[in-house]
């Protein structure tokens, strides 16, 4: 019995005694669960590790079980190793393959063999790629985020109302507070409620007698949802509303009473939603002249012009292209020469919305929308998908990790106070997948700034768990102040330096990359975007990008068929590296069994990468580098001893 489908399995660079697993391919709807056996080849016979039983996504109607995937734990110990799938067919497909009554619909697959050698335990990206002694980055420990202020010996919290920022925000007349969202220590929230007892005599209880009535912390997560393992790292987030009849003022005062409390971790209002602010760039112009000096075109002529078929528009793609005099590109079609083109890969991507039916997306199995409700910008985050699985099918565009498997997330997903994507993503992502998040956010008191999502607590504390588990997580650097605003150091147009701007919170390392945007033809910062995050940043094109939606390149009736050749800001530069770093994992996976994680994968890009984004008459990189992807394989198969881009030949 055959079966279409196929196997990505792999460890991390640096070898922590974990195998992975999964498959992909169009029989997957027939596979009712696989079981995985992991045996070590000693020179006595093969010895059982470990073994586990996986549904698929047929059986249980779970999208984590897309694919079937699984860990195997071995030990730190090198080796040979052999995973053998055994499949079992669904019952349906038993039935439709006409078998034996006694079959039993199992099929025992040819073993996956992985070899570990004796140096992967204490490996690094760095024993082949040394930092420069420029290139040391300042880091802070997640634990210093339980540093104590010496003149009051309390612990250092983000302070909503004074520390930092001049004040509370400024709210219209009969306007009320948003809401608090607090994070407590282990075990805190059950002494807040202790706290709030009439019998308890705090300090809460001393100042409103009465607030246990009218002050009820509600768990982010549901009941359901706190038994997920997978979420555990939201379990101490509440969310606190300002009670009915309270006003402003003492609810303020209630905030400098919270505040300085030891059991509260943070404290700060819920983000606010902030809009995309659309860049119009070059050929905008054509566009609003054409709105005024334009007449109606003859019915007749319009319906020949919705007759035509899309071209293919994937010269364009000049992002694709080696540097050159006019176009400094990401070294791309080189590894798709090589078939190097996104499969096994598996990306995960947070937008505003998508035209699902777009030409160049629709029919796509390897497209998961996980959500694009409420679908508020379906051109932005169409035009992000469109760089990154746009079909390769010579019409319109081609997505730059084409064949790689997308789940498609929503940054406005409104439910549980705005937790739901952060939710989801922490549900699906696995190690050595790619993430990339293309949200902005804003201090409550700097409200025109944008910033990225990792100001935003609950976003720092989510993708620190996902980069723990071995995903490399990306986010957009967000494109700085649209007002100039001077007591808030933010001007119209321009970036703010993450390092010092006292709006952004520094929430310490979260082993995210941070992407600024570069210009198209000299590769150097746009001044808009934000830079200088003090961890790892990397850049890409912040205008002129071709991508699927808006209408700027072909605009037809609908949405669908529209093309766009001036997308730009962080929101292209994100799903531009998005992509290019999906590739370089897809190759990692499928020739060397391996998989990066974000640091591992920033180093390589670093090393490999184009250094074109300095400061003027300087060699400082305020936005790291831009991926060079051909490049970084050959660096990575020069780490890894050999293969399609370098063999040990061309050292000779």
């Amino acid at each position: 019995m055959s079966l279409d489908i196929s196997f990505a399995y792999f460890r991390n660079f640096r070898f922590d005694g974990q195998f992975h697993v999964r498959c992909s391919g169009n029989d997957l709807c027939k596979v009712k669960h696989i079981y995985y056996s992991l045996e070590r080849l000693e020179a006595q016979g093969p010895v059982p590790v470990d073994g586990i039983t996986v549904l698929s996504q047929s059986q249980s109607g779970a999208l984590e079980h897309h694919g079937c995937p699984a860990t195997l734990a071995s030990g730190q110990v090198p080796g040979t190793y052999h995973i053998t799938p055994q499949v079992t067919l669904t019952d349906e497909e038993v039935l439709k393959r006409n078998l034996p009554h006694f079959a039993s619909g199992e099929l025992v697959l040819k073993p996956l063999i992985i070899v570990v050698g004796a140096d992967e335990s204490s490996r690094s990206v760095l024993d082949k790629v040394p930092l420069p002694a420029s290139a040391g980055r300042r880091r802070r420990d997640v634990a210093d985020l339980g540093d104590t202020d010496e003149s009051s010996g309390l612990p250092v919290i983000d302070d909503p109302y004074g520390d930092m920022h001049a004040q509370l925000p400024v709210l219209e007349n009969g306007e009320r507070f948003p809401p608090l969202l607090v994070k407590f220590i282990p075990g805190g929230v059950e002494q807040f409620l202790a706290d709030l007892e009439p019998d308890s005599y705090s300090i809460l209880v001393r100042q409103w007698p009465n607030l246990k009535q009218v002050l009820a912390p509600q768990s982010l997560l549901s009941e359901q949802e706190r038994q997920d393992s997978a979420l555990s790292v939201l379990r101490h987030f509440y969310v606190i509303e300002q009670p009915e009849g309270m006003s402003n003022e003492m609810f303020v005062e209630l905030i400098r009473v919270l505040a300085p409390l030891d059991y509260l971790e943070t404290l700060h209002f819920a983000a606010p939603q902030t809009e995309h602010t659309p860049f119009v760039l070059a050929g905008a112009a054509a566009v609003v002249a054409t709105l005024i000096t334009g007449v109606a075109v003859a019915a007749g002529n319009h319906a020949y012009d919705e007759a035509q078929p899309t071209p293919d528009f994937e010269a364009l793609q000049t992002y694709l292209d080696q540097p050159g005099s006019r176009h400094q590109g990401m070294n791309i079609r080189k590894v798709w020469e090589k078939q190097v083109v996104g499969s096994g890969v598996r990306v995960h991507f947070s937008d505003g919305g998508l035209h699902p039916n777009h030409e160049d997306l629709r029919g796509n199995p390897d497209l998961n929308i996980i959500s694009h409700i409420p679908n508020t910008d379906p051109d932005h985050g169409t035009a992000s998908v469109g760089l990154l699985v746009a079909r390769a099918n010579s019409l319109g565009m081609s997505g730059i990790c084409h064949a790689s498997e997308l789940y498609v997330y929503n940054n406005r997903a409104t439910k549980h106070h705005n937790a739901q994507t952060p939710k989801d993503l922490l549900r699906y992502v696995r190690p050595g997948d790619i993430v990339g998040i293309n949200r902005q956010t804003a201090n409550i008191n700097a409200m025109t700034t944008f910033l990225p999502s990792l100001h935003d607590q609950l976003w720092w504390d989510a993708t620190r768990q996902l980069t723990e588990r071995g995903a490399v997580v990306v986010n957009a650097a967000c494109n700085g102040s649209y007002k100039t605003d001077t007591n808030k150091r933010a001007v119209a147009n321009f970036g703010v330096d993450l390092s010092e701007w006292p709006y952004f919170l520094d929430h310490g390392d979260a082993d995210a990359i941070l992407i600024g945007a570069c210009h198209s033809w000299d590769g150097k910062p746009h001044q808009y975007s934000n830079y200088n995050y003090r961890y790892r940043m990397l850049n890409s094109w912040g205008d002129s990008v071709a991508t699927l939606g808006y209408g700027a390149l072909q605009d037809k009736d609908g949405n669908d068929r529209d093309y766009t050749d001036n997308y730009g800001g962080t929101s292209s530069a994100t799903p531009l590296v998005t992509g290019a770093l999906a590739l370089i994992q897809s190759y990692a996976i499928e020739h060397h069994h391996v998989y990066l994680n974000a640091n591992q994968m920033h180093l390589l890009v670093m090393e490999s990468g184009y250094k074109d984004a300095t400061l003027p008459h300087t060699d400082v990189l305020p936005m790291g580098a831009r991926p060079d992807v051909h490049g970084a394989l050959v660096l990575l198969d020069r780490i890894l001893g050999g293969g399609k881009f370098h063999t040990v030949k061309d050292e000779l």
